[in-house]
């Protein structure tokens, strides 16, 4: 994650997890030029096909999220955040086990995941950018709400197309909600543009927000292309990869300024930098013993408590972020 001597989270670290994209862009361009689309025929239906798929993303990601609650200062700052959004998870998952039928719910599952894994990825972008700061124009500040509303959007509709992670069916005819989320795309990339010129003329920090937004495209992209398990893939790694990055080094921090804070990884006899190195490892673990013991309402409750609270206690005036700092 963090070498134990860097004094926060580098933003190279976080910009790193975008050469994902261009990676997979380079695989499937030589898949189609050179092997006729080989591997499109080879690759599984369903990231469920794929071997520990299951264990290694989705999960466990927010179950880390929730070791910070080990860690009293970290506990006491995440909590205006995270009991209200406790508390309202709870009772959505009630409502939704009494309304919803599992078609729907897995409808809810597509929609609210892909929110929050754009929201992450835009907000982050956004205030490298120094477009979440105050002081900024009515126009500036409006414009970055709609374009990360429709990086969401395009989520949404291309998630409801290919049926999420799971890729069941949800709809009959994916191409309308896939010509959907390429109008949307249209919209976005020129407010993106905008946006930077706007903030790089302010002296922000524009790579991660050109880089989502390449991202999404590539992600659509590989839709288009027939390649839906690796647009899946690529959203996935990117969005896990940066949660696990940030609480490692959210972890490495505490562990720098106040060793065994967290009773959690004290007991593990987890130290210094070793300790956001083992975060994913860890999670893993965890996620393979609740699949066994947890019931699903449970799971449910606990990743919309993780999306409806995350954002929310990152906020630059307070909450964890003022146990990490940025360079």
């Amino acid at each position: 994650m963090i070498a134990e001597a860097a004094p926060g989270l580098d933003r190279r670290c976080l910009l790193a997890v975008y050469t994902v994209t261009p990676l997979l862009a380079m695989l499937v361009g030589l898949d189609i030029a050179g092997f006729d689309g080989r591997l499109r025929e080879l690759l599984p239906h369903s990231p469920v096909q794929v071997p520990y798929y299951s264990v290694v993303f989705g999960f466990p990601h927010v179950l880390a999220s929730f070791f910070l609650l080990a860690d009293r200062d970290l506990a006491r700052a995440a909590a205006p955040a995270l009991r209200p959004a406790m508390i309202w998870s709870a009772l959505l998952v009630i409502v939704s086990m009494v309304v919803l039928d599992v078609y729907q719910m897995g409808l809810a599952m597509i929609l609210s995941t892909m929110v929050h894994v754009l929201g992450q990825q835009t907000g982050l972008a956004a205030g490298q950018a120094g477009l979440s700061r105050s002081g900024h124009a009515a126009l500036a500040r409006w414009a970055t709400a709609a374009w990360r509303w429709l990086l969401a959007g395009i989520g949404c509709a291309a998630g409801i197309a290919i049926g999420g992670e799971s890729m069941v069916a949800f709809v009959d005819e994916p191409g309308p909600w896939l010509l959907l989320a390429g109008a949307l795309l249209l919209m976005a990339t020129p407010l993106a543009a905008w946006l930077g010129y706007y903030a790089h003329s302010r002296g922000g920090d524009v790579r991660a927000l050109v880089s989502i937004q390449l991202t999404v495209l590539g992600g659509f992209g590989l839709l288009v292309a027939g390649y839906p398990l690796l647009s899946i893939l690529l959203f996935r790694c990117v969005h896990d990869a940066t949660a696990f990055m940030v609480y490692g080094a959210l972890a490495n921090a505490r562990a720098r300024t106040q060793p065994g804070a967290n009773r959690l990884y004290a007991l593990l006899g987890l130290r210094g930098s070793a300790t956001g190195w083992c975060l994913w490892p860890l999670a893993i673990l965890l996620a393979v013993l609740a699949a066994w013991l947890m019931p699903v309402a449970i799971s449910v409750w606990l990743i919309w408590s993780h999306y409806l609270a995350e954002h929310r206690m990152w906020r630059a005036a307070g909450g964890l972020r003022r146990h990490l700092t940025m360079r």
